[in-house]
């Protein structure tokens, strides 16, 4: 953004809409081109992305609600890898341990990855205060940020409006059920599910 467009409230307006709507089409080229390598994607190597992901979030400074975020899960669900999983846990707290010894983000700010996160929270409904605590922003933090920052101010407002537009009115969303539908591969030779047993 060139700086007369920064002094500009109308361009200013216009250049965070425009990327706000470009990080939801990212997260719509993302799948289509994952379906276009594997379009009978299965349950393994989508979680396989997701723990990258999820570890990518933990390097860049990101907690817990924040790594589940970008991966696009639950916490609960990141929790329980973490339990089940000895490497994904390992990888997270090595991830972790680098954002640390590196110095990221100061208390009360956050890096460009965990403000792409925020905006696609609330572009997609969630709530401002809400969304700014999965990336580790109190509402106070978030509203110092956007006092200071007059881009930043316009991009939360853009995506707002794009959550917004999305529910055709200012009332809040009921929430849908999150699922996908993927495809089990039939398991290896030798490692076949017992028959069930015949009903009595």
């Amino acid at each position: 953004m060139d700086e007369r467009a920064q002094d500009d409230p109308e361009r200013r307006r216009a250049w965070a809409r425009e990327l706000v709507a470009g990080l939801t089409a990212a997260e719509d080229a993302d799948r289509a081109l994952a379906a276009v390598l594997d379009p009978e994607p299965d349950l393994q190597a989508e979680n396989d992305a997701r723990r990258a992901r999820a570890v990518h979030a933990a390097a860049m400074g990101l907690g817990p609600a924040g790594c589940a975020a970008a991966a696009g899960i639950p916490e609960a669900l990141l929790s329980g890898w973490r339990a089940k999983d000895p490497a994904f846990e390992a990888a997270l707290a090595a991830a972790t341990a680098l954002a640390a010894a590196h110095r990221g983000p100061a208390r009360g700010r956050i890096s460009g990855l965990g403000l792409r996160l925020f905006l696609q929270a609330v572009a997609r409904g969630a709530h401002v205060g809400t969304a700014a605590s999965i990336v580790g922003l109190r509402s106070d933090q978030l509203l110092r940020l956007r006092r200071a920052n007059p881009l930043v101010a316009a991009l939360v407002d853009a995506a707002v409006q794009q959550a917004r537009g999305l529910r055709g009115s200012d009332r809040r969303p009921k929430r849908a059920p999150a699922y996908r539908l993927v495809t089990l591969r039939a398991p290896a030779p030798g490692h076949e599910a017992p028959d069930p047993p015949d009903p009595a």
